[in-house]
């Protein structure tokens, strides 16, 4: 019965190093470092879009968007796909239900002043109205409010459902600013999707934002 007991402990510990493990923080900027709850299985984390996303984006890339790739000297639908979502930092996904949540850090423009309340809030409002203008999406239905975002002094959050495609899709958006960036998480996946909103609400709610180590 000893012996049991002291290798349940061993177990219990050694899932705790491997938490510890995964919940360990990402730098994406100089300077910047976030971090968030453990991913449990099958969630992953890559600086790299998934092939899942890239070909999902590349079937959804419209002309204008083609020609100002070419124009830089991508002539692949793909590698333009590919080279659009590098924009972001960070990708979190489910390679089995193809849910994803994008991290993108976007610096202040020259000259631009920190985002007020406010204005976080109107950004919130554009990304909830601008997903009726999407192609391909239907009967659209949103909400916006405020959330939290620990090394954050403000933040807002958009939640819609809606048709792509003829696929009833869940989004969720968190617009926010910290350590004079713009941070956007934005999140898509299956609706309901229930497993893996318990995974992105998770994820939000241990979300922070603090210096790094550098």
């Amino acid at each position: 019965m000893k012996n049991r007991w002291l290798g349940g402990l061993l177990v219990v510990l050694l899932l705790a190093v491997s938490n510890l493990a995964l919940a360990a923080g990402y730098e994406v900027q100089p300077g910047i470092e976030i971090s968030f709850a453990p991913l449990p299985p099958p969630w992953q984390v890559s600086n790299e879009p998934p092939d899942s996303l890239v070909k999902e984006s590349t079937a959804h890339i419209n002309p204008a968007q083609l020609a100002a790739a070419r124009k830089a000297g991508i002539d692949s639908p793909e590698e333009a796909a590919r080279q659009m979502l590098k924009a972001n930092e960070l990708f979190l996904y489910n390679p089995q239900s193809g849910a994803h949540l994008k991290i993108d850090f976007s610096p202040l423009r020259e000259g631009e002043s920190p985002p007020s309340a406010r204005a976080l809030k109107s950004s919130a409002r554009y990304a909830a109205e601008g997903l009726q203008d999407e192609e391909g999406i239907e009967a659209a239905k949103s909400k916006v409010g405020k959330t939290r975002i620990t090394g954050a002094k403000a933040a807002c959050r958009v939640d819609a459902d809606f048709m792509m495609h003829g696929v009833a899709t869940r989004f969720i958006g968190v617009i926010t600013f910290a350590r004079n960036h713009w941070l956007y998480l934005y999140y898509t996946g299956p609706y309901p999707g229930l497993e893996d909103l318990v995974v992105v609400n998770r994820i939000l709610e241990s979300f922070s934002i603090a210096p790094g180590q550098n």
